[in-house]
Parts: structure tokens; C-alpha cells; sequence
């Protein structure tokens, strides 16, 4: 059987990134993604993951593409992005907010479909969304859903420990498009880190790259945080 690297979601500088760098260790890559890239969000001409399909708002509908594709794979890694959409300007009403929290359901769908493909050398990475750096009052949602996604990563982590199931958390700005960070709020952010600087998308999939190949089981149940950093 081959060995294979899925990414969910990963349309944004850091999914496209990673996917890049798996992609040249000679391994195949398969991604997800509902975004359609323009030609300056390239990252070069190197190898590029295959598109599959699978999204959290119907989720079932997907699994047979991944089966398909999987078929004689065990997956080496596999690394999750996708959330729901959050709002930056407003906080949606309760009904929206549950809606949100009812996606969990699809990420475990995912995964425990998923586990049968996963073996000791394997390594799952929960991409967390943070909201540290924003002090504005009007993320419920956001932060309703990232909380019940740490538990959904708390109890996985726990569960299997035959192999390594780690987060990495990265800045989230959310709003009603492509979110975007202006100058003005990465100064203001960059401000408040140690080193007085975000992370690099490069700097973060090179991280989560040397996760996967060395498999390092110190970080297993933990979710490492990198300053800040582009999530999209």
C-alpha cells in the first residue's frame, strides 16, 4: 500500500503551502478546498495536491470520493483546516450559532471514517483557528465552535494514542468574505507577541512538515501556538 497525505480544507497560504511541501518528498497529496484560486495565490510551479471532494455541510456525500481515491493508501497524515464561516462584524443569532456547532458532527464523521487508514506512523493535525489576539466583543460563534472543537480534539488525542494527534493554532480574522489582515491590525497584533512579528505561512507548513516526517510523539495531545500567523 502507498502512503498518502490528506489535507481538509486547506485552500488557505498555509494549506497550500504544506500541501506543496509533501508534495515534493515524492509522496501523494489530496486536498479539499471550497476556494478557487487566483494566479498571485499560487506558491510556484511545483507539484500540486489532487482536488478531491468532501465538505462539512454534506459531509456523506464525500466519502465515497475519498474511498475512491484512498483506495490502497494508508494515510501518513492527515491534516484538518475547515471550519464554518465566521462573522467579524456581528454575532449571529442562537439558531446560526447551534448550526455552527451541529458541523462537529461532520469532522467526526470524517474521522471515524478516516481511522481505519491511519497506522502507528500516522500523524492527525487539528488546525485550530484563534481568536487571542481580537478583543473585540463580537465572535460568540467563533469562539463557541473553536471551544467544542478543542474538546473534539481533547477526546480524539485521547482515544487513539497508536499514533500522533496534535493542533497547531493559528490567527483567524473573521468576516463576511476573504478575510484579510490590513496593516493597521498586523502592526497591532505583531505588537503584542513575544517577537514582535507574525508567523510566516511558510514558517508554519514548514513546522507542521517536520511533525509529519518525524513523527514526533512529544507532541501528541498538544496544541502548539505560533504567535498569530496567516490563517488564510
Amino acid at each position: 500500500m502507498t502512503s498518502t497525505h490528506l489535507l481538509i480544507g486547506s485552500g488557505g497560504e498555509v494549506g497550500r503551502k504544506l500541501s506543496r511541501k509533501l508534495s515534493e518528498k515524492g509522496e501523494q497529496v489530496y486536498a479539499t478546498s471550497h476556494r478557487t484560486d487566483r494566479p498571485d495565490e499560487r506558491d510556484g510551479d511545483g507539484p500540486s495536491p489532487v482536488p478531491l471532494l468532501w465538505d462539512f455541510r454534506t459531509p456523506r456525500s464525500g466519502l465515497s470520493d475519498l474511498d475512491q481515491a484512498l483506495e490502497l493508501s494508508v494515510l501518513r497524515s492527515l491534516s484538518i483546516f475547515s471550519h464554518p464561516p465566521f462573522l467579524r462584524e456581528q454575532s449571529p443569532p442562537f439558531p446560526d450559532l447551534f448550526d455552527s456547532l451541529a458541523s462537529l458532527k461532520a469532522f467526526v464523521l470524517l474521522l471515524d471514517h478516516l481511522a481505519p487508514r491511519l497506522k502507528s506512523d500516522s500523524t492527525v493535525i487539528f488546525f485550530f483557528p484563534s481568536l487571542s489576539h481580537h478583543k473585540a466583543d463580537s465572535y460568540l460563534s467563533a469562539r463557541t465552535w473553536i471551544g467544542a472543537f478543542h474538546g473534539l480534539f481533547d477526546e480524539w488525542s485521547r482515544k487513539h494514542r497508536e499514533y500522533i494527534v496534535m493542533g497547531i493554532e493559528i490567527l483567524l480574522t473573521p468576516d463576511k468574505r476573504t478575510p484579510h489582515l490590513s496593516p493597521e491590525m498586523i502592526k497591532r497584533i505583531s505588537d503584542r507577541t513575544s517577537r514582535g512579528r507574525l508567523a510566516t505561512s511558510e514558517e508554519i507548513a514548514d513546522f507542521a512538515a517536520y511533525i509529519v516526517e518525524s513523527g514526533n510523539p512529544l507532541f501528541h495531545g498538544q496544541i502548539l501556538k505560533t504567535e498569530g500567523g496567516p490563517y488564510y
